[in-house]
């Protein structure tokens, strides 16, 4: 059966913490919503919690637990894809690597982690990518949004690889809006703190509190983004309403960019 609208989200699980929540699997529980298949891939196995909430609801979802930086894996995710739904209209790329080593200067960093990291971020972007491309033209086009962060724009200390490869993900996501219109959209998003289940680490309910209290205190919204804030926005530029919106890089950070933090 040929679907008109079918999405891929990758890194679409949800949080760690008992399905908690995360962007991918809200942009994916979204998108189901908004009437697309939706084929959740994530190499951690609670990309089927996210593939069960979206069909408690009625909603249409496939979960692949796949590693995208794996060629042969990205290649068999758009084979499953195009055998089952027969279409594809939506990439959203939301894979991301987080570890105690990544967070170093580059004089302090290895090249193992420096390598991996973007492995991740940035190489496994370009792969989905290059390999949905020609389904998605096949089936008339669509959109591709990747994820990406206010450290494409602002360097956060001792956080080097992740501000590169961010930085290098909004590159490649203006290569693909010039080199692939007019049938094919790309943008990138631009969350900054953001609140899923993978950040809270072993903090109790109160002190979960008191730390979103004081990272509100840094953006003018006083208060933290919630994930599914980030996938109205994902909704936004899969849609028809985003038109003409390509190649852009969109930051959803409540103002925390624009504002001037000093105290008189």
């Amino acid at each position: 059966m040929i679907h008109k609208k079918v999405a891929i989200v990758s890194g679409g699980a949800m949080g760690y913490k008992d399905g908690g929540a995360s962007i991918g699997g809200a942009a994916a529980i979204r998108l189901a919503r908004d009437g697309y298949a939706v084929v959740v891939v994530d190499e951690g196995a609670m990309g089927q919690r996210t593939v069960d909430a979206i069909k408690q609801n009625g909603g249409e979802a496939l979960f692949l637990q796949l590693d995208v930086t794996n060629s042969e894996n990205v290649r068999k995710i758009i084979a499953i894809t195009k055998e089952i739904y027969g279409a594809l209209t939506c990439l959203v790329n939301c894979v991301a690597r987080y570890s105690p080593d990544m967070a170093k200067n580059i004089a302090d960093i290895s090249e193992e982690e420096w390598s991996k990291t973007l492995d991740v971020n940035l190489n496994s972007y370009f792969k989905m990518a290059k390999y949905t491309i020609p389904l998605m033209t096949e089936s008339g086009g669509g959109a591709i949004i990747n994820i990406s962060s206010i450290e494409s724009f602002v360097a956060l200390p001792n956080f080097s690889v992740y501000s590169v490869s961010k930085g290098a993900v909004d590159a490649l996501t203006r290569t693909i809006a010039v080199d692939f219109a007019p049938h094919i959209r790309a943008n990138s998003i631009l969350p900054g703190f953001v609140k899923v289940a993978n950040s809270e680490g072993t903090r109790t309910p109160e002190e979960l509190e008191l730390w979103y209290q004081e990272i509100s205190k840094q953006y003018p919204l006083q208060r933290v983004c919630e994930a599914e804030e980030i996938a109205n926005v994902v909704a936004f530029l899969a849609s028809d309403e985003s038109s003409y919106i390509n190649g852009q890089s969109i930051v959803v950070d409540g103002g925390k960019g624009i504002a001037d933090a000093h105290s008189f």
